[in-house]
């Protein structure tokens, strides 16, 4: 075997001889082996469940949704309960980032003293996933592991001389008031193995607009070039994005994708990976009471928690609710088979109704009449007649064709207004627009 191994390499370098132009001879002979790079990823984990949509067909139609548990969803909402209370206190990656001066250095330090959100992304294994993990309309993660290898290569093949391993993880956060997006990604667990010497790493997010018009504009200063050892030390990077005020009528809507990269450079030879996806909206809705315009994660359901049976002021709205939604036959009108959406654990959404008025009018006749056949004279007695779908729901007593899957209860006056503006609130700070999709969860 050795013996025709060596007369086949005699017999390739006799034809190269033979092949060589005249003088070749006397002419510097080219290097046998030269330095390159590769990139590696790791494979994304198993995503339980129905993988989201980001087409823009189901996006505009609230379709394409993630199927989440029930405990999903808790998590979602303790994750945004933390992620909210430290945008409050200016400690998100973003607020710093904003504080300071816009360079990668900069910037690195401040995303690396903002770790309180970061490691909320950091502590759930969907962020890991291929399209990441959506909190809520304002706070998305995304993550993945990386490998950059440096080889030497010759004319049979490449071996590695060093490695350098890193986990990236994204938080996104999203906009009131501004047709805006941000994204700080941070690496940690960082490995290196041998000589990494000459290896630079590039990283960048892409912004790809579904609607045509108008543009996904990536901000000056984007995303960073830099060396390992400069990426040790300051470890992070941000990309900021913004849209004018154009897209879908009447809410001016427009809907984008983005996807990461990451670019092993060594010398004049580069080698890239795309990782990851996600998807933002922006608008320009004018119903929102003081933020005009917004970019939001979309590809979410939103739960409404602000309501709790423990809560005074408004314990008869939450009881009715509940009951609605757990022990509907309690409630009225009597109806056997009734059926009310809207919890998490059901799996069917309600939806935001702005622009329909006559079926919010309907609603509020049928629900009065309820009320005034199940307690007659309440209005009388200072009470409201609460109802479960809201009448600013398309799922209210008003859709047609007629049904009952609803809950009416007459309840005090003020224990009903309440209510409302909790739900007016709601709308208002996760930034519900006609045709969203939301959750109600009842606290205890």
């Amino acid at each position: 075997m050795k013996r025709s191994l060596a007369t086949a390499a005699g017999a390739i370098g006799l034809c190269l001889a033979l092949a060589a132009p005249a003088g070749a001879a006397n002419a510097p002979s080219e290097p046998t082996s030269y330095t390159d790079v590769t990139i590696v990823g790791e494979d994304p984990a198993q995503a339980p469940g129905t993988t989201p949509s980001f087409r823009l067909d189901d996006r505009r139609a609230g379709k394409g949704l993630p199927k989440e548990s029930p405990q999903d969803v808790q998590e979602r909402m303790d994750a945004a309960s933390t992620l909210h209370a430290l945008e409050r206190e200016g400690r998100t990656a973003r607020s710093l980032a904003q504080q300071g001066e816009r360079s990668a250095a900069a910037q690195g330090v401040g995303i690396r003293r903002a770790t309180p959100d970061i490691n909320v992304c950091m502590s759930n294994d969907k962020t890991y996933r291929t399209y990441g993990w959506t909190i809520d309309h304002f706070f998305h993660c995304q993550g993945t592991t990386q490998t950059l290898y440096k080889q030497r290569c010759w004319i049979f093949g490449c071996y590695p001389v060093g490695s350098f391993k890193f986990r990236a993880t994204t938080i996104g956060q999203g906009y009131d008031n501004q047709r805006r997006i941000y994204y700080g990604t941070l690496l940690d667990k960082i490995e290196v193995k041998g000589d990494v010497s000459g290896l630079r790493l590039r990283h960048g997010i892409g912004c790809d607009n579904l609607t045509g018009s108008p543009r996904c504009n990536a901000e000056a200063g984007n995303g960073r070039t830099d060396t390992l050892a400069e990426w040790q030390r300051f470890n992070a990077s941000y990309h900021w994005f913004n849209t004018a005020h154009e897209g879908d009528s009447p809410d001016k809507r427009a809907y984008y994708n983005i996807t990461q990269s990451f670019t092993a450079i060594q010398g004049g030879r580069t080698k890239s990976l795309t990782t990851g996806r996600g998807g933002f909206r922006c608008d320009s809705a004018t119903y929102i009471p003081g933020r005009s315009s917004a970019c939001v994660f979309d590809v979410v359901i939103p739960v409404m928690n602000s309501i709790s049976i423990r809560d005074r002021e408004v314990r008869q709205t939450a009881g009715n609710i509940r009951d609605a939604q757990f022990r509907p036959r309690r409630t009225m009108p009597v109806y056997a088979a009734k059926d009310v959406p809207g919890a998490p654990s059901s799996g069917e959404p309600l939806t935001r109704n702005y622009y329909d008025q006559a079926t919010q009018d309907r609603s509020r006749t049928r629900v009065r009449a309820a009320c005034e056949r199940y307690w007659p004279g309440y209005a009388q007695r200072g009470l409201q007649c609460d109802e479960y779908p809201f009448a600013s729901t398309y799922q209210s007593a008003g859709a047609n064709p007629a049904h009952l899957n609803y809950a009416v209860k007459a309840i005090p006056a003020e224990d009903n207004r309440k209510g409302g503006e909790k739900i007016a609130e709601f709308y208002k700070l996760d930034r519900i627009l006609d045709s969203d999709p939301f959750y109600v969860h009842i606290r205890s």
